[in-house]
Order: structure tokens, then C-alpha cells, then sequence
């Protein structure tokens, strides 16, 4: 693959960006001027761009909204929100890209610091251990026919155990991988364990995931999760904040988001080969660097498709949500990539909260009701949980009191039905380092 990008200077927060005129079906992106003057910047189809109070919510989720001027609805109609609570563990210490939550039939599983919990989906469930206790458990996935479970954590007390576990039925039972990425012999990581940051399933071959190490690295599993090699003959992962994979349905390539090396931000693309699945070469740049007004430093945190728009992804990054897509469907190189910001807020004089968008669901299959949010890199004041309808871009707020809460994970269950994952802290724990615990709402409307 191409050379890694040199470090450069952090690019300066609010550069211009280029001017050419870009559509989509969620509105049209001019790209043309807007400067550190700008307090956000969010799809131009929408009006006014107008600043978005919280309202305080007592019955159903409120809405405020950022457009009065595009023809949307301003104000839609309300969530209604079940709360189905969470087992009151800690969230994984490891800080990554976390996606904890899968659904299997009627059951809920949920990692989190202290393993695997489960529950039913129902509104009278209660949550109960599903394995895998004492360790830290931050992502779940499942295979494309849905007959595994895929985990991916760590042993907070042995640098050397497995960092992979899989389940055939539904995660009553757990089995450990027999062999995970680790420190070869010899090496100075020799036996230590490389942890797994997230979790990508293939959407054309039920025993391959793609699990996401440290920087740009991949490992492969095509056994299921039995078994997981490190592509490209990597003996141990790349330094840097973890990559985001996501894997096209439609063409054998392997999408990445990342900043990487600090403050380089940029998506690429690499590969497939369907007859050795350890190998992902031709990697391109697509959007961002060697351009560093594209995307400045904003870290990736997400990345989602859109069902019958396979051409489509979206990217949540640093302070936004970006739409990517590809004129060729192949995702070929920079010019084949068209993109539109569906939100972005500067760190500077924003009213919006500058969020670092962690979940994103399309919650129709053209992707034009898009549901997405996060935290900010310290307290949350306010819930980062934003909704796209129509050309309308709203902040939404919630029926219950919430004192740091951030966003961790969207599940769409079906077009106006959604599973929320929030992390939150206890307001008693005065301890400035105070842990966040998960719990889980369902959204129907």
C-alpha cells in the first residue's frame, strides 16, 4: 500500500473548503467559503442553519429544530422511548470504536466491562449474565447469516489471553479463538495479546469479519472467529489510533476511516481477494489526506451503509457526519468520490455540540432518514443525538434526566424503531475519573 502520510502541522480548525457544488438525496453541499466566522455548518438545503437549544422533555422525546426555512417538517413527531435499562456494569475501559449491542431473535446481548449480559426485548425484561465475566467486553457482532456471535475484548488482568470469543448458540456458551493476533516470539511483544477495537462482518460470506487492531491494520478470521491472522503478513499492528472498517456490499472492497498518523484524517480503500481473504491489497486514498482541508484532523469514529444504496456511506467523524459517494460504485480513487456534509459543526464558537458521531443508522433504505450521534471529548451537557428527515436536521433531546450521556450505538430494527445505547455516569460518584454504565432505550415513533 502506499506510504503512510507524513506528520504534518494540525490543520487549522474552519479552513475553507473547496468550492465545487455536490448532491445528494439529502440536499445539495456549495462546499464554497465557509470560514472560521461560521459558528456550523450543516447540509445547506437546510435553511437557516439556526441555533438548537435543548427542550427539556417530560412525556416523549422532544425535537428542536435547525431549519424553519427549507419546506421540512419542523418539527416531527415525537419518540416515544422505552427505557430497557442495562445491567449496571461498566462500559469497557478500552476506548474504541465500541459497538456493544447485538439483537438475536427476540433477545438482547450487551458487552460491557464485565462481560456479556442478556436480556429479553421486551419492555418487562430484566438483564441477566451471558457469559465471558471479568472481562472487558466492547464489541459484538454478528455474522452475516446471523448463526455466530462474534465478541472482541480483553482480559483486564492477563496481557496475554485471548482477545476474541464467539458463540454458535445465540451466547448461552462462549469459545475462546485458538489462535488471535499476538507478539511473535522473539519480538518485544512476544505473547502479548493485540486487542481488537472493532468488529465487520462480511456481508458476503458468513465466516469471514474483519476486525479492526491498532492504526490500519486488519486481522481475518474466515473460520467464523475460531481462528484470526493479521492481513498482509503483519506481525504486529501498526501504531495509531484504531481505523474504522467497513465492508461495501456491492464490490469486494475494504472500506477504512482513520486519523492516522495524529491529526491526518482520510478515508481508503483496499481490496478484497475472495480466494485469500489475508491478503486486502491496492490500497488508494479516497477522501481526505494528501487534501488536509477535506477532512482537517476530525477522527473517524463510524462508518454505515445504506441498504439500497450501496454506492453510499456514511461517516461519522470528529465534530460531523459526512456522506461519501462513489460514481463508478467501485470506489476507484479520489475523483470517483463525491462527498456532502450532512452536518458539521466547528470547535469554536458552536452552539451545536462538536460531537464525535459514533452511531449512525439509516432508518429508511434510501438513507433519507438518517438517525446519528455520540460525545463530545469531555462532560456532555446535552445528549448529540441528531435526526435527518426530509432536508430537516433536528438536535434531540430526551424524556429523562441524563447527566454525562454519550452515544454509543444505533440499532435499526425497523424503519421508525431503533435500539439506543447511552452510557451515562452516576451524579453521587464525585470521583472526577467517575465510570460510565450502559443502558439501552428503544425509540419506536
Amino acid at each position: 500500500m502506499p506510504d503512510r502520510p507524513p506528520i504534518p502541522e494540525p490543520p487549522h480548525r474552519g479552513c475553507c473548503l473547496g468550492g465545487r457544488t455536490n448532491t445528494s438525496p439529502l440536499g445539495t453541499n456549495t462546499g464554497a467559503g465557509y470560514g472560521p466566522g461560521d459558528r456550523s455548518m450543516i447540509n445547506p438545503s437546510i435553511g437557516n442553519r439556526l441555533a438548537c437549544p435543548i427542550v427539556a422533555a417530560m412525556l416523549a422525546m422532544g425535537a428542536c429544530s435547525l431549519d424553519r426555512g427549507n419546506g421540512g417538517n419542523a418539527d416531527p413527531a415525537p419518540w416515544e422511548w422505552t427505557e430497557l435499562g442495562g445491567p449496571d456494569a461498566e462500559v469497557s475501559s478500552l476506548a474504541g470504536n465500541q459497538e456493544p449491542l447485538v439483537v438475536v431473535g427476540t433477545q438482547l446481548l450487551l458487552g460491557t466491562g464485565d462481560g456479556v449480559w442478556r436480556r429479553s426485548l421486551s419492555a418487562n425484561g430484566t438483564w441477566e449474565r451471558a457469559g465471558l465475566s471479568g472481562l472487558a467486553i466492547h464489541a459484538l457482532t454478528l455474522t452475516h447469516d446471523g448463526d455466530r456471535v462474534v465478541a472482541a475484548g480483553l482480559d483486564p488482568v492477563d496481557v496475554k489471553a485471548p482477545t476474541a470469543w464467539h458463540s454458535t448458540d445465540n451466547g448461552a456458551t462462549w469459545i475462546a479463538a485458538s489462535a488471535w493476533p499476538r507478539g511473535e516470539a522473539g519480538s518485544p511483544f512476544e505473547g502479548d495479546s493485540f486487542p481488537f477495537y472493532t468488529l465487520e462482518p462480511d456481508p458476503t460470506d458468513n465466516d469471514v469479519v474483519y476486525g479492526g487492531l491498532s492504526g490500519d491494520t486488519v486481522a481475518v478470521t474466515v473460520d467464523g472467529g475460531a481462528t484470526w491472522i493479521m492481513s498482509d503478513g503483519a506481525a504486529e499492528p501498526a501504531f495509531g489510533d484504531a481505523c474504522v472498517p467497513y465492508r461495501s456490499v456491492a464490490v469486494p472492497v475494504l472500506l477504512q476511516g482513520c486519523e492516522l498518523p495524529l491529526d491526518t484524517a482520510w478515508v481508503g480503500a483496499r481490496r478484497v481477494v475472495e480466494q485469500d481473504r489475508f491478503t486486502l491489497p491496492d490500497f488508494r486514498f479516497l477522501y481526505g489526506y494528501p487534501n488536509l482541508e477535506e477532512l482537517e484532523n476530525r477522527r473517524i469514529n463510524a462508518m454505515a451503509g445504506v441498504t439500497a444504496r450501496p454506492d453510499r456511506v456514511l461517516v461519522g467523524v470528529e465534530g460531523g457526519l459526512l456522506e461519501l459517494t462513489t460514481g463508478s460504485g467501485n470506489w476507484i480513487d479520489r475523483d470517483d468520490i463525491t462527498a456532502n456534509w450532512i452536518m458539521r459543526v466547528e470547535q469554536s464558537d458552536s452552539t451545536l455540540p462538536y460531537a464525535y458521531i459514533r452511531g449512525i443508522a439509516a432508518l429508511d433504505d434510501e438513507g433519507q432518514h438518517l438517525l446519528f450521534g455520540g460525545t463530545v471529548n469531555g462532560v456532555n451537557e446535552s445528549l448529540s443525538l441528531f435526526e435527518m428527515e426530509d432536508g430537516n436536521l433536528v438536535q434531540l433531546s430526551a424524556p429523562l434526566t441524563l447527566h454525562d450521556p454519550r452515544v454509543e450505538q444505533i440499532w435499526r430494527l425497523e424503519d421508525r424503531d431503533v435500539l439506543l445505547v447511552i452510557s451515562d455516569t452516576d451524579p453521587a460518584d464525585m470521583n472526577p475519573d467517575r465510570p460510565h454504565r450502559a443502558k439501552v432505550y428503544r425509540l419506536q415513533r
